[in-house]
């Protein structure tokens, strides 16, 4: 068997329909996962099912909304009815914007909370189940080193992620005894529709560049094999943890 191995799992990856979601979508599916892509875009998260299923892959597209738990109740009936189980949870979707502090208002701090902390938890509540009844199952959060830094668009995105990663280290200690691991990865410097959004290329890419030790901007490709050895066996040790993914900068 080789390593790294998901035959016969199925996994299901918010926000899958493009960028990092979507690379994670792709290797778990090279590594022999079954794959529900979720997404509140219908047209990215259909082109992604297509392209996983260009490879030979199993995989199904469920609009899900991960900050309207009804979404994700529907999302893990269908995926339980056409693939007959759910092994693996990975939270990725989420979304940021370049505010100062200053100027951040109310309203856009509880939008950042409602879909990236509030839509984690709906999406690991309203999924958890399948996993308990196993005894068995992997939980990813997708974090982010802005967690650490404060950086990522401002304060509204930074104290999201950071509470995912506690979310995580809790969910670790209770799930554990159930047999389910819960992780974070946490990238930094992506290059992704964010990345480009926030560090359009030109000058204020080359200086980013010029941060980060190993002197390349990460690819989602580099998230995505870490996700894949979180959702492995050779990785049923490890739960709690956060891993920095951002080539030495943070």
């Amino acid at each position: 068997m080789r390593k790294f191995d998901l035959q016969g799992k199925v996994a299901l990856i918010t926000g899958s329909g493009k960028g990092i979601g979507r690379e994670i979508a792709l290797q778990m599916a090279k590594a022999g996962a079954r794959i529900v892509v979720t997404d509140v875009s219908e047209e990215s998260g259909s082109t992604a099912c297509q392209e996983i299923r260009s490879l030979g892959a199993d995989a199904v597209f469920i609009p899900m909304d991960i900050s309207n738990p009804r979404d994700v109740e529907k999302a893990k009936e269908l995926t339980l009815a056409i693939f007959g189980g759910l092994d693996i949870i990975v939270c990725n979707a989420g979304i940021t914007f370049r505010r100062d502090f200053a100027d951040l208002t109310p309203e856009e701090f509880h939008k950042t909370v409602h879909i990236n902390l509030t839509g984690t938890f709906n999406t690991i509540k309203g999924l958890l189940s399948p996993l308990i009844d196993n005894g068995s199952g992997k939980i990813i959060l997708i974090s982010s080193a802005s967690a650490y830094t404060g950086s990522g668009g401002g304060a509204h995105y930074s104290a999201t992620k950071a509470g995912q990663i506690g979310l995580a280290r809790t969910l670790a200690k209770e799930l554990g005894p159930m047999g389910i691991n819960v992780n974070c990865i946490a990238p930094r410097t992506i290059v992704t529709e964010i990345l480009d959004h926030l560090y359009p290329p030109g000058p204020s890419r080359d200086a980013l560049i010029g941060q980060i030790p190993l002197r390349r901007i990460g690819m989602p490709e580099d998230i995505a094999n870490a996700a894949v050895y979180l959702a492995s066996e050779e990785a049923c040790y490890v739960s709690g943890q956060t891993l920095l993914v951002d080539g030495a900068r943070t």
